[in-house]
């Protein structure tokens, strides 16, 4: 072999095994195979820095989120600043949606970030929501990326992908008095307000297009429970109660979802004071997969609320109820509603889905208002 092509030879095995040690550096980093070793092609840094990024080590005590929002705020320039601290009785709170394009209405774009700003707001969301409620949310945000045909198109205002959400805090962050925060862009719309170590995320909107996708060698998969469950508890209704409960053999519509406010629903399906012991379980844990993306204390707390008043709430089924099939719930209480159903939209309902969940009674925090 000549001398020149030896040399070739040996070059390409050694970026072959850099690259080969490369991937096992940051698989051993980041806990998954690397995705800028075969970034999506429409994967911004936004989407980098998230799907790298790890959920804080943290307890979630109402000092913990302040540090946190407090270390984003400090990252942002003095005009970002302005755009992401808002008074807390600012008309951005009430102004979200599902449905691109957003606009530049109120808070920060995160497509407009740094690496170091975005990192520290993973940091932040991560704090203020559970550990399950902050990666349900990622997760949404890079199946959006899978949208879009090339970065270009990510980077665009208004659009699609992980660029394309925004982070606002409202109120000055308070170990005690009254905050609140935003994180909202398309399929993710989570309000949630603090007051000590009390919270609420109503209104919160979570939906997933793709409904599962591939991160590494992980499959992911958002609403996984949000189906599974709901199937699980309808299926352990008997023949009378599941009567009360079916509203049509086809799937229905969302009914209290972005710009609903206020919406006070019909008391329509079973009334769920005719629920077994065991049934009243199974439906306390699909509730769970809501509350649960507060962190615990929280969590708990509400859970308790909701189950006192659940004799009083009424569970909708629309569509078949065999697992797979394409069905709307909706869940109607004097303090809870939590609706899911999928969409026609890309043609396929299974992989197109929506869900809302509300407390009518603590709306934006309108408990927690000093």
């Amino acid at each position: 072999m000549p001398a020149g092509i030896s040399i070739v030879v040996l070059k390409l095995k050694y970026l072959t095994i850099m690259k080969s040690t490369l991937t096992v550096l940051v698989t051993l980093t980041f806990g998954f195979t690397p995705l800028l070793a075969e970034p999506h092609k429409a994967w911004t840094l936004a989407a980098e820095v998230f799907a790298e990024a790890k959920p804080a080590e943290t307890d979630h005590s109402p000092k913990a989120m302040v540090d946190s929002a407090k270390a984003f705020l400090a990252s942002l320039t003095d005009a970002e600043r302005k755009q992401a601290s808002l008074s807390l009785n600012d008309p951005e709170r009430k102004l979200w949606t599902n449905v691109p394009p957003r606009g530049d209405v109120g808070g920060i774009r995160l497509g407009d970030l740094t690496r170091s700003q975005l990192e520290k707001a993973c940091a932040f969301l991560s704090t203020v929501l559970s550990k399950q409620g902050y990666l349900k949310s990622r997760n949404i945000m890079l199946a959006d990326d899978l949208l879009l045909k090339d970065k270009e198109q990510a980077e665009a205002r208004g659009g699609f992908g992980s660029a394309n959400y925004w982070l606002a805090i409202f109120g000055e962050p308070s170990e005690s008095k009254t905050w609140a925060v935003q994180w909202d862009g398309h399929h993710v719309a989570v309000n949630i307000t603090i007051q000590g170590e009390k919270m609420t995320v109503s209104p919160s909107f979570i939906g997933t297009q793709p409904h599962k996708f591939t991160l590494g060698k992980e499959e992911i998969v958002p609403m996984k429970n949000e189906v599974a469950w709901a199937f699980d508890f309808v299926n352990s209704l008997d023949n009378k109660q599941r009567a009360s409960a079916v509203q049509s053999d086809r799937r229905g519509r969302m009914q209290a979802g972005a710009g609903k406010d206020g919406f006070k629903p019909d008391p329509r399906g079973l009334n769920c004071k005719d629920l077994t012991e065991a049934q009243r379980k199974g439906l306390m844990k699909l509730v769970s997969v809501w509350v649960h993306d507060m962190p615990k204390a929280a969590a708990e707390t509400r859970l308790e609320e909701i189950e006192s008043q659940l004799n009083k709430a009424f569970f909708a089924w629309n569509g078949p109820y065999k697992p797979g099939s394409d069905a709307s719930y909706h869940l109607f209480g004097p303090n809870v509603i939590i609706e899911y159903c999928g969409q026609d939209l890309g043609g396929n309902p299974h992989d197109h889905l929506h869900s809302i969940y509300r407390d009518p009674t603590n709306e934006y925090g309108a408990k927690l208002v000093d």
